[in-house]
């Protein structure tokens, strides 16, 4: 009866109005690992495993470490956020945000009682995918954050939703707040993964992007790797590390390409 756009527009307004309302007056919600199935919004798969793998890749190729203040763009609904609860504790420092607010309800509430300082942060930027009456736009987005604040920031499927200026602006606002010899991992799908085998075509172009389906476009999204690196490399990344994903039909350490920055060096 409704369209796939239709239906997650309905999702992510009234329903998600009605989850945050749950979340915030009732323990039905809860869930016990994490949350549930239903109103999981990061992914598919096991959602501890995901979570655990990303922060086994960021201390292998980003250097995450005891004592790191971390930034988790786009932290939807604490996948991140659990793992390093698990891994580290309260040995790092964490701030995320997101756009979905059930997602940031539902993350105060689970931390509210674990140990460290694990903040989270409602952004109410638009997306036509996750977000559609959100009032900021994206490409016009500041982090609330301080200047040089954090060691390291991670960033999971978020710009595979977002387009090419919202990017720019997202990366550059990354740059602001990481320190000197500060590191940046997130993932995206690099235009040139295209080929024989791979799960996605992308074959609509867009304004230097391009998109899986022109009805949902920030369903799925594909960026040119090297205006990503030409961009990070102007905004004072001293070295990137672009790592694969299988995503394009062969090996990979993780589904998504993965990007790695490293902002000058450190003092």
């Amino acid at each position: 009866m409704f369209s796939s756009a239709t239906r997650r527009r309905l999702k992510y307004t009234l329903a998600a109005d009605v989850i945050d309302l749950v979340v915030k007056l009732t323990p039905f919600l809860d869930g016990d690992d994490g949350p549930p199935e239903a109103i999981n919004f990061a992914g598919h798969k096991s959602f501890n495993e995901v979570g655990d793998l990303t922060v086994k890749l960021m201390q292998d190729h980003a250097g995450l470490r005891e004592g790191d203040r971390v930034l988790d763009i786009g932290c939807a609904i604490a996948r991140n956020a659990l793992a390093l609860q698990r891994a580290f504790g309260s040995d790092v420092s964490y701030d995320g945000f997101d756009i979905v607010p059930y997602g940031i309800s539902w993350s105060k509430k689970r931390f509210r009682d674990l140990p460290g300082r694990y903040d989270f942060h409602h952004a109410d930027v638009w997306n036509s995918f996750y977000n559609p009456r959100g009032k900021a736009r994206a490409e016009d987005f500041d982090f609330p954050f301080a200047d040089d604040l954090f060691d390291i920031s991670v960033s999971t499927s978020v710009y595979t939703h977002m387009r090419k200026k919202a990017v720019a602006q997202y990366l550059a606002e990354t740059a602001r707040v990481t320190r000197p010899g500060g590191r940046a991992y997130f993932t995206v799908f690099g235009r040139d993964g295209v080929g024989e085998g791979s799960t996605y075509s992308f074959q609509h172009a867009g304004d230097g992007d391009w998109v899986e389906d022109p009805s949902e476009p920030e369903m799925a999204v594909a960026h040119d790797l090297d205006w990503l690196r030409a961009h990070l490399e102007d905004l004072g990344a001293t070295q990137i590390d672009i790592h694969p994903g299988y995503w394009r039909g062969g090996d990979g350490i993780d589904f998504q390409d993965i990007v790695v920055a490293t902002f000058g060096e450190a003092e």
